[in-house]
Order: structure tokens, then C-alpha cells, then sequence
């Protein structure tokens, strides 16, 4: 499944702190938009926790085990099916046509 999420990883920052998570998601989600960069202008920051860009919001977390665990919960839509009636299920229903009788097709 394609995602408009993407990560911004800091040079600085994966090199102290969030290279292991970067690998690991790397390896679980290879379709997951991933790009390192020299700075993210998140200055500080890079040499104090790990932390990566979420769709350029700043996750960060104590340690890397926590920041893998953020970042892992906010990629967990791309692998568990949508949840009923949203918007995403109903789309996913229009496409692979709906296996639900027709209301008033259904049996008594």
C-alpha cells in the first residue's frame, strides 16, 4: 500500500542515537518515504534524544527502543486493515466490491 507518510532523519542524529531504528523500519516498511538529511533544522535537539520528522512533525523519545515503538505506532495503518466505516474501509470495499448483502436482499 502506498503512504503520503514520510520520515526526515538527521545526519547528527542517526549517528548517536536512531540509525538502529531507522534500519529496522527501513527493513519492515521498504515502501516507507525515508530520507536522511545533513540538518533538519531542529538544532539541539539532534544531539540530545533520538528523533526523527513525521510528515515533518518532530516524534522524539528518552531512547531509541522508544522512538521506534512512536514511530511503529504511526506506521501501523499501512499493515492492520481499516476499521470499519471509515472512509478508507469504504473505499477499500468499492474497490474489491462489497461482499455484504444488499439491504434488502438480506435473508429472514
Amino acid at each position: 500500500m502506498a503512504s503520503s507518510m514520510s520520515l526526515k532523519w538527521c545526519k547528527k542524529n542517526l549517528q548517536k542515537y536512531s540509525q538502529p531504528v531507522y534500519e529496522l523500519l527501513q527493513e519492515e516498511n521498504p515502501d516507507l518515504n525515508m530520507e536522511v538529511e545533513d540538518c533538519v533544522d531542529c538544532c539541539g535537539l539532534c544531539t540530545d534524544v533520538p528523533f526523527a520528522l513525521r510528515n515533518n512533525a518532530i516524534i522524539s523519545a528518552r531512547d531509541a527502543r522508544g522512538l521506534y515503538v512512536k514511530l511503529k505506532q504511526g506506521t501501523s495503518f499501512m499493515t492492520k486493515p481499516p476499521l470499519p466505516g471509515t472512509y478508507a474501509a469504504v473505499m477499500m470495499d468499492s474497490r474489491m466490491g462489497s461482499k455484504e448483502p444488499a439491504a434488502g436482499n438480506a435473508e429472514r
